[in-house]
């Protein structure tokens, strides 16, 4: 049995009210899981389905970015990394560089700011 397993662990799970920038949108979903981790003890944190844009995928051309050179993938990296926890990204327009399409992908980021899963 791992040492999380016996000691326990805490998930947060966050909602954010999302605006039109995007830079704000990430600012305030970083600022969520600093306080996640700070004041609640949490090891792993669930953001929500499209933190960083506007809800709907007429919004998804404006704010798409590829995974894992984007603006928000390497800030969720970059901050799973500083804290040390699991981070699951909910979901952010994705535009795949292989085939230029849009997609809501899902993103793990590992203590260590890898990318371990994206859905």
């Amino acid at each position: 049995m791992n040492r999380m397993a016996r000691a326990g662990f805490r998930i947060a799970l966050l909602q954010l009210k999302v605006g039109a920038d995007k830079a704000q949108n990430i600012e305030n979903a970083l600022a969520k899981i600093r306080s996640a981790v700070a004041d609640k003890g949490a090891r792993v944190v669930a953001l929500p389905e499209c933190f960083n844009s506007p809800y709907g995928t007429q919004h998804f051309p404006a704010y798409a970015e590829e995974i894992p050179s984007g603006e928000t993938s390497r800030s969720l990296a970059a901050i799973a990394k500083e804290l040390g926890i699991y981070l699951i990204g909910g979901t952010i327009p994705e535009k795949c560089r292989t085939d230029s399409k849009l997609y809501n992908t899902c993103t793990v980021w590992s203590p260590e700011g890898s990318l371990l899963a994206t859905y």
